[in-house]
């Protein structure tokens, strides 16, 4: 997977197939999340539920596989090596877009997971087609509990794989065991998010308009790092 990851791209000259294929992924998965979300303002519930479904796992699977594939992001795989402009702007300019890059798909993973079920709660089906439902919407304790199980058996089920297909696992282990941690302390706000936002369909519209920005976002620092390393600053051979 690695060596076709780092095979020669086609929009850039000095590009590969993995950078070029994750932009190309961003900008389709940001659309559909937009078209999606106008799907929602126009009260197309039945639409929207489906098609945010559809990218958000489709998003999920391609991110845990790409960046499981690239240890975690273009920095650990590329590392300075891949970056052909001067000290400076490497430190200044590129690592930060980087790590709030990185920062953006961590934070908009756990939302999706968040945002998947949370859809599925707050709404009921009517007539064949998907509404949300205004009341009090609270995670039942029993519930809250398979899912922080759920949480851990994950981490280790990553943690066993990394002892069997990695000879030096600590650095990515120590990544994951992050992300994983990441995940259990949002789920672990549920009960304060039920108290800030009670009501099950404001709380996924307001949520949802913050996972669309973050998504946003992801594609602007994604289109960023990749001009700055393929096309600003290419590595000269």
């Amino acid at each position: 997977m690695k060596t076709l990851l780092e095979q020669p791209g086609f929009l850039a000259p000095s590009g590969t197939i993995g950078a070029d294929v994750s932009y190309l992924l961003a900008l389709v998965f940001t659309i559909l999340f937009l078209v999606a979300w106008r799907m929602a303002k126009k009260a197309q519930g039945t639409r929207h539920h489906k098609l945010i479904l559809v990218s958000m796992v489709a998003m999920i699977v391609y991110f845990v596989a790409y960046y499981y594939a690239r240890s975690l992001g273009v920095l650990s795989f590329e590392g300075r090596e891949g970056f052909g402009g001067p000290d400076d702007v490497y430190e200044n300019v590129f690592v930060p877009v980087l790590t709030t890059h990185l920062i953006l798909v961590t934070l908009g993973m756990i939302l999706a997971f968040y945002m998947i079920p949370q859809g599925f709660r707050a709404s009921d089906k009517t007539g064949g087609d998907y509404r949300l439902n205004s009341g009090e919407l609270k995670m039942k304790p029993r519930t809250f509990k398979l899912v922080m199980f759920t949480i851990l058996g994950c981490w280790a089920v990553v943690q066993v794989l990394l002892l069997v297909t990695r000879q030096n696992p600590f650095g990515a282990s120590v990544a994951y065991g992050m992300i994983f941690a990441t995940v259990a302390l949002v789920t672990s706000l549920e009960k304060l998010i039920e108290k800030l936002l009670p009501d099950g369909a404001k709380r996924h519209r307001v949520l949802g308009r913050t996972t669309m920005v973050i998504f946003a976002l992801i594609l602007v620092t994604s289109t960023a790092t990749y001009l700055m390393l393929y096309f600003i600053y290419p590595l000269k051979h």
